[in-house]
Formats: structure tokens, C-alpha cells, sequence
């Protein structure tokens, strides 16, 4: 009977590879199914894999910083005898890793560093060791600062170049989520045949909506917008699999949210059903946690449509990129005011222009026209969002 594998998950169909970042277990570790063995940086996040069954970790496969395809293994796991002990990874007490001075804690050879990910992620963009850096977190954990701060005690290596060349800043590595918005990117132009629409929207009532509901954001209103839509225009909340188009019955709508680190889509399940102010809520929730990296893989897959404000960097309009493997993204600008003809007469008012990127693979320009004229009068008409 072969041995079970512990193997790189594929999150979503944009998803190539995952890079190891530690190894919670050794080999030769007794593991229980369902305990975590690895930690990876994947898509947009830094997750857990599972071991598949109980066993001990007889080989692992790969080390630390390597990158690995989906679908790939990374470590095998064999039975335990019945009188093998379990090997246990001493750690030292809270407070012998509490700061004592000024100079690093030194680390015993094999001993896990503590650090957050998002630390530890930043300290091999910037080249940083983490047995030379002094935590200053609770119990002496590494945080983003500390790396920070040791990061400006490296020489810089690219400050020596020829003459003939300009001056190097930096040199940074094509790793992590810049990697991950590349591939989806890639992954996005190759498959998908996009194609463009915009309209110009009336936003006068969407403004003193706003104003008169306790501060409800726009991003809120507009995602509110879609999701209602998309109960009507079903074709549109789409993928494609193989030969076949996937309608789904579930309407999550991904909300784009910009961090330090990149591009991050977090999903708001069951948007339709969601009043306007919950969603207004969930968005605020979902864009602290992607700020502090504390984004699940729940909450950055299963979406089937997403949206994408560029309104408050003053952008009039632009043309956002398809989410894979959804079928369409829906990009808004700025509301600001413009000449704006209402029959005959001409008048100063507030006003947005929306952008819908869509696959026509799996929706004809006509259908893909009405999806985004509805949103247009759900916009214009906005009362029915709450």
C-alpha cells in the first residue's frame, strides 16, 4: 500500500505554485491527521497544509524557500511502529525569550525562530537572517519593525555598478503575492478573451444616499449594486471548466483591496443577501485583516464575481484585469461633477463612469450590455440597496 503524500493544494485555478516557508514537523515526527506540518506562502496568503493521515514524517521532500507546483508532494508520511516515542521539538519558556538586551537571542541549532509570517516573509525580500535579529514582540517575537530595522544595518550590495549603468535602488525578487498577481495576471491575458464596456452613470441620489445612511462607503453601495444584478443576469456569475460553463447559484462578490504587499480580492459569501450596511461592514473587516495579513484561504476563495474601486486615487476610468477563473470584473472611478444631458436640458452633476471587463467565451457583448445598464439604474436609483 503506497504511503499517503502530503501534497501543494491548488487554492483556485489561478494558483501555479506554493513557496515553503517553515516546517512545523521534523522528520521522523509522529503527526496526527489533520495536524499542520508545513507552512507556505501562496496565493495572496500564508496557510497551512494538513497532514493527510496519522503516521510519522518519514521524508521530507523539499526545503525551505523552494517552490513548489500544485499538486506536487512536498513530504511522505508512514505508519509508527507502536513503540516509537513521539519526537518533540523542545521549546524554550515565554520568558526565556523575552528580550534580555540589546544584543540578538542566540538560537539553538533546529530551534523555530518565533516570528510572524509577514516578518519572516519580509525578512527574505530583504535578505535579513533571523537568528541576528532581537525580537521586541510579546514573549520576543519578531515582527515586521524588527526586520525593518535590522534591514537598514545590511550593506547594500547593488550600490557597486558600472559606470555606464544607472544607479540601483534595489533589487527586489519576484517572489510572494507580487509573484502570485503576476501569475493570475498571466493566467488571465492567456485565457480569457476579454472585452470592454463602460458606461457613464448619474451618481446625484447615490451621493446623498451616502450622506443620509451613516456613512455607508460607496465601494459598499456599488457591491450591493452587482450582487443584486447578478440574481437577474445569472449568465454573468460564470466560469468555464474544461468544455463546460459553470453557472453558479451562490453570488460572492470579491471586493479588490490595495496592502503593502500587494493586490488582495477577499470574498463577501452570499452578497445578495447581505443588506448594503453589512457589507459595508464586512468590507471594512476584510480590508483591516488583509492589512495585517490575517486573511483565511476562506476568505480569499469561492468568489464568482469581483469589483474594483479606483474612485478615491481621483482615476476617471480604467480597465481593470479579469479575476480567473470568474467571468467578469467590474472596475468604477471617481464620482465627480460634469456637464450631464438629461433629454434637453444640460446640468452640472455628480457622476461615474463604470467599467465591465467580461469573458466572451461565456457571455455575448448584448447580455454583458444589459448586466452592466441594470447596474447603471441600480445605482441611479439606489434606495432599493438597502
Amino acid at each position: 500500500m503506497p504511503m499517503p503524500e502530503v501534497l501543494m493544494p491548488r487554492l483556485d485555478a489561478g494558483m501555479q505554485s506554493g513557496k515553503i516557508v517553515e516546517w512545523l514537523k521534523k522528520e521522523g515526527e509522529v503527526v496526527k491527521k489533520g495536524e499542520a506540518v508545513v507552512v507556505v506562502e501562496g496565493e495572496k496568503t500564508t496557510f497551512e497544509i494538513e497532514a493527510p493521515e496519522s503516521g510519522v514524517l518519514t521524508k521530507i521532500l523539499v526545503s525551505v524557500g523552494t517552490d513548489v507546483p500544485v499538486s506536487q508532494p512536498v513530504a511522505i508520511i508512514g505508519e509508527a511502529s507502536q513503540n516509537q516515542p513521539a519526537t518533540v521539538t523542545s521549546k524554550p519558556p515565554e520568558q526565556a525569550i523575552a528580550t534580555q538586551a540589546s544584543s540578538p537571542r542566540p538560537i539553538v541549532s533546529g530551534e523555530r525562530v518565533p516570528a510572524s509570517p509577514a516578518a519572516r516573509r519580509l525578512a527574505q525580500e530583504r535578505g535579513v537572517d533571523l537568528a541576528t535579529v532581537n525580537g521586541t514582540g510579546p514573549g520576543g517575537r519578531i515582527t515586521s519593525e524588527d526586520i525593518l530595522a535590522a534591514a537598514t544595518q545590511v550593506p547594500d550590495q547593488t550600490a557597486t555598478t558600472k559606470q555606464h549603468h544607472p544607479a540601483v535602488l534595489k533589487r527586489t525578487k519576484l517572489q510572494g503575492i507580487r509573484k502570485s498577481v503576476a501569475e493570475r495576471l498571466s493566467y488571465s491575458a492567456r485565457n480569457a478573451v476579454a472585452t470592454t464596456l463602460t458606461m457613464e452613470t448619474d451618481a446625484s441620489k447615490l451621493v446623498n444616499l451616502k450622506n443620509t445612511q451613516g456613512g455607508i462607503s460607496f465601494t459598499a453601495l456599488l457591491v450591493k449594486a452587482v450582487a443584486k444584478t447578478l440574481e437577474k443576469h445569472q449568465a454573468v456569475n460564470s466560469t468555464i471548466d474544461g468544455e463546460d460553463i459553470i453557472t453558479y447559484s451562490d453570488i460572492n462578490v470579491c471586493v479588490a483591496i490595495n496592502t503593502d504587499n500587494g493586490l488582495i480580492a477577499p470574498v463577501i459569501r452570499n452578497t445578495n443577501l447581505k443588506s448594503a450596511k453589512n457589507v459595508d461592514i464586512e468590507i471594512r473587516e476584510l480590508a483591516q485583516k488583509a492589512r495585517e495579513n490575517r486573511l483565511t484561504i476562506e476568505e480569499l476563495t469561492g468568489g464568482t464575481f469581483t469589483v474594483t474601486n479606483l474612485g478615491a486615487q481621483d482615476i476617471d476610468t480604467f480597465i481593470p484585469i479579469i479575476n480567473p477563473p470568474q467571468c467578469a470584473i467590474l472596475g468604477v472611478g471617481r464620482i465627480a461633477y460634469k456637464p450631464f444631458v438629461s433629454g434637453e436640458k444640460i446640468s452640472a452633476r455628480p457622476t461615474t463612469v463604470l467599467t465591465l471587463v467580461f469573458d466572451h467565451r461565456i457571455v455575448d457583448g448584448l447580455p454583458a450590455a444589459k448586466f452592466l445598464r441594470d447596474i447603471r439604474k441600480a445605482l441611479e436609483e439606489p434606495e432599493g440597496l438597502l
